[in-house]
């Protein structure tokens, strides 16, 4: 960030970083990503900032005014010099450093809106010269769509201006290939992802534009066995055997949980019972072979699918209705609790995958520090390995709290959705949740009554059936309680009981002026011991929005 080394006629020579040289010319030093800069990066730019100075390896002293510096060896920053930091949201899937929390008070924050359209169309134009102007205009309408889609939290990745360029580009370089054919090349990886496949579609096709696609797409990460052909014919459904070592196994008749092939509980095949998922890439045999099941096989194959239902519904001691029940809400955020498994397990990942360890003393040469090996230094290398300072949250479970309102005006105001949104932000997160030792879960409702009403526990086993009675406890608590509200005190008490950094997450609906609460009334929810947030999922007027913008 200070020096740049560099051989010059066979000598090291050190020369000024840009941030040096742009602070010597009063240049705009332009940091792009800024938000992947190390801590220590960071807080050396907020000292040159609140301290006007900054000390270089070689002795000298890059400050605004020279009679703060003993002795000659000082380097003077230009009056002009300016910092342009450019940052992704802190969010998923980037994945960087809240630059803002940390730098905002030195900083003029500036929050860059989407693209509009025209200028959008403008880019698009500027790099597909030959591209006829009704294909631009469709890209730029998809876009658009593909923006409001993750506003509203239908796609969970943000497809940048890039990604549209990459594909006018394309078609510039191969006119004869098509519009579909450069949009697979580009959104190739996506397709992967079954759900984010969905929505491209529609998207897509919203649009007139068809994207090309053969194969059957499955779940991220589980991959797409192919075509299978069953080595045995239909006959009669089974469950089938249960393999200790869960071996894929591929269009036989054998081994439940098998894909592509006959009889068996499986995916991908013909004549089973029921689906059983083994977590392993799913072969997939066609129509016509699916409709060579007998009649009599389909029947029976409907039997054993209502037989295994009840007999599960028996376990988790649930009704058919209450199983219509749970699958009702469950089916309304069916999506979500995808994309949330998905980031969960790019966490996991994460915390398993291993690291480029740089400046090490043994491994494979490091081709960055190329300077450094001429100059004899040892710590050249660089190895795959667990870094010492991998992030604890993934190391330690993380504590999650979340306070439900199941106050009278959940019920009283329910025809407004308020309530199903409830039910369903709740099921979402036990669905998420439940079974990962990564995280502990505690649900606490409050109402007129209470400040505190205990629904989940962490030791609790979050199976249907549990979960079913948890989101009816809640609707009982909404109907029968006293009127009344303990929405702060029931924050309050949630801070005060959690653990040092638990996520404290807040949902309730906007009742605000009848019961007189404002801003400082919500003091609890920036307490430095925990990460609290508020969530109104409804509101009487526009008192949410007045209270966000107090």
């Amino acid at each position: 960030l200070m020096l740049s080394p560099s051989v010059e006629d066979g000598k090291i020579v050190f020369n000024d970083s840009p941030l040096i040289r742009a602070a010597k010319n009063g240049r705009i030093l332009v940091l792009d990503e800024a938000d992947k800069a190390p801590t220590e990066v960071v807080a050396l730019l907020k000292g040159l900032i609140e301290d006007g100075q900054l000390s270089l390896p070689d002795g000298r002293v890059l400050c605004y005014d020279e009679s703060d510096v003993h002795g000659s060896n000082h380097i003077k920053i230009h009056p002009d010099f300016r910092i342009w930091a450019l940052t992704n949201p802190a969010v998923f899937p980037f994945q960087g450093n809240d630059l803002s929390r940390h730098m905002s008070d030195v900083f003029a924050c500036h929050i860059v809106p989407p693209m509009d359209e025209e200028s959008h169309r403008r880019i698009l134009t500027s790099y597909g010269k030959g591209v006829h102007p009704d294909v631009i205009n469709k890209l730029v309408k998809v876009w658009e769509d593909l923006r409001v889609a993750h506003e509203t939290g239908v796609i969970s990745y943000i497809f940048s201006v890039r990604e549209s360029v990459s594909i006018v580009k394309h078609l510039s370089a191969f006119p004869d290939e098509g519009v579909q054919t450069a949009i697979e090349n580009v959104l190739a990886f996506d397709r992967l992802d079954a759900s984010l496949s969905n929505h491209l579609n529609k998207i897509f096709r919203n649009q007139g534009i068809k994207m090309v696609t053969k194969e059957k797409v499955v779940e991220a990460g589980r991959g797409v066995g192919g075509i299978s052909t069953p080595k045995t014919r239909a006959s009669s459904p089974k469950h089938g055997k249960e393999d200790p070592d869960n071996t894929p196994h591929v269009g036989g008749n054998t081994w439940a949980g098998g894909t592509g092939g006959s009889d068996t509980a499986g995916l991908g095949g013909r004549g089973g019972p029921y689906r059983l998922d083994k977590g392993h890439p799913i072969h997939q045999i066609s129509d016509e072979m699916k409709a060579q099941v007998s009649e009599e096989a389909k029947q029976r194959a409907k039997e054993m699918a209502n037989e295994a239902l009840a007999k599960k519904l028996e376990e988790l001691n649930m009704g058919k209705l209450d199983w219509e029940r749970y699958n009702s809400v469950r089916a309304r955020v069916e999506e979500n609790i995808k994309d949330m498994k998905r980031y969960l397990k790019d966490l996991k990942k994460r915390k398993e995958e291993r690291q480029w360890l740089h400046r090490q003393t043994s491994g494979e040469l490091d081709e960055n520090r190329l300077v450094e090996v001429l100059a004899g230094e040892r710590d050249v290398f660089k190895r795959r390995g667990n870094p010492a300072d991998r992030d604890t949250f993934l190391s330690n479970p993380i504590n999650i709290k979340l306070v439900v309102d199941v106050s009278a005006s959940m019920y009283r105001f329910g025809y407004d959705g308020r309530l199903e949104r409830l039910l369903e932000a709740t099921l979402m997160i036990m669905e998420c949740f439940k079974g990962d030792k990564r995280f502990n879960l505690h649900i606490t409702g409050h109402n007129g009554s209470s400040p505190t009403i205990d629904l989940v526990h962490p030791s609790m086993e979050l199976d249907e059936a549990t979960q079913l009675r948890v989101l009816e406890s809640m609707v009982a608590h909404t109907q029968y309680t006293y009127a009344g509200d303990h929405t702060i005190e029931a924050i309050e008490v949630a801070v005060e009981e959690s653990a040092p950094d638990t996520l404290v997450i807040a949902i309730s609906d906007a009742n605000l002026n009848r019961y007189d609460i404002t801003l400082k009334d919500l003091k609890p929810l920036q307490s430095a011991k925990v990460h609290a947030h508020l969530i109104f999922i409804a509101s009487l007027g526009d008192e949410a929005a007045a209270l966000a913008k107090a």
